[in-house]
């Protein structure tokens, strides 16, 4: 495919130009100090990794291929300048760690806390376009990779710290909350395998099944016993896991709808090197969200993640 950046970061405003018969997909996330993070909690250049990779799993939940994205920083008169300069590496190396580029952004001072955010955009096939609304009733309900390790390493953050934790399992949360990932090669693969419905988890699995169902017209229903825990997840919280792996948000992984022969076909030749899909629930007639452990409805934890509740 031919397109790509034309002008990049210097004149007043960056061109880029998609592959032909591509339409473009276009994301904006702004993480904001005390809401979103704590400076404490993570050094300025993961920061700027971490806000990439949130832009960036926006376009994973649509099948996009991420080729551009530009930063704002706006930042209180005290800020330290090393920090800036290694927050802007850290934007710099993640998106171009996925084939993306930096190409442009704003630096301003502001009268209150730390501000990130960032604009990504890319290439899209517009017949392959993943949507939360292209979901039907039957279509299984899936999840990449696992759920809880960020809610958890949040937890640890904030001074929480489970006596049943294994040595180094706390260590591995954190890095998971500071280290999201992007799918972008998942998404564009489920894609091209024939998934049309897909979203990202930034808010938890109950918030975005719910939005997914809600889109699509249907009520989503998950089966608890099939969530794929993060490692430890269950042994260190036996009286919390339930509410971390549905309601912490934070994971990022995808979450996707599609006839069950369709992931069954997808299941055979799933590459080993990307994160593992897993069944994980259904989408029924009806709306709402209902969340199951052997076939019996449970009452739904809280969720923790909603901005504004």
């Amino acid at each position: 495919m031919s397109g790509g950046v034309l002008v990049g970061p210097g004149d007043d405003a960056a061109v880029w130009q998609p592959p032909p018969h591509r339409a473009v997909a276009v994301t904006q996330d702004a993480l904001v100090e005390g809401v979103d993070f704590r400076r404490e909690w993570i050094t300025p250049h993961l920061l700027g990794r971490r806000c990439v990779a949130v832009a960036l799993s926006d376009l994973a939940a649509m099948g996009a291929t991420a080729a551009w994205c530009t930063a704002t920083l706006c930042a209180p008169a005290e800020t330290v300048l090393d920090d800036v300069l290694a927050l802007a590496l850290g934007l710099r190396e993640g998106a171009e760690e996925t084939g993306c580029r930096l190409v442009g952004g704003d630096l301003s001072g502001i009268r209150g806390p730390l501000v990130v955010d960032v604009c990504a955009g890319g290439a899209i096939d517009p017949e392959r376009t993943l949507r939360r609304g292209a979901g039907r009733v039957g279509d299984v309900l899936a999840v990449t990779g696992s759920l809880g390790g960020a809610a958890a390493g949040l937890r640890a953050l904030f001074g929480e710290t489970p006596p049943a934790a294994e040595p180094g399992q706390l260590d591995a949360w954190v890095e998971t909350w500071r280290r999201p990932p992007a799918r972008l090669v998942e998404g564009r693969r489920l894609a091209a395998l024939g998934v049309r419905c897909a979203g990202d988890l930034s808010d938890g699995l109950l918030v975005d099944a719910e939005r997914t169902a809600a889109a699509s017209g249907c009520r989503a229903e998950l089966w608890l016993e099939q969530l794929p825990l993060a490692p430890g997840l269950r042994e260190a919280f036996p009286g919390g896991w339930e509410e971390l792996a549905t309601g912490g948000g934070e994971d990022f992984e995808l979450l996707v709808a599609a006839p069950q022969p369709l992931l069954e076909r997808i299941a055979v030749d799933w590459p080993p090197e990307l994160a593992p899909l897993t069944p994980v629930g259904v989408l029924r007639e009806g709306s709402g969200v209902a969340l199951l452990a052997g076939g019996t409805p449970l009452h739904l934890p809280r969720v923790l993640s909603r901005h504004f509740s």
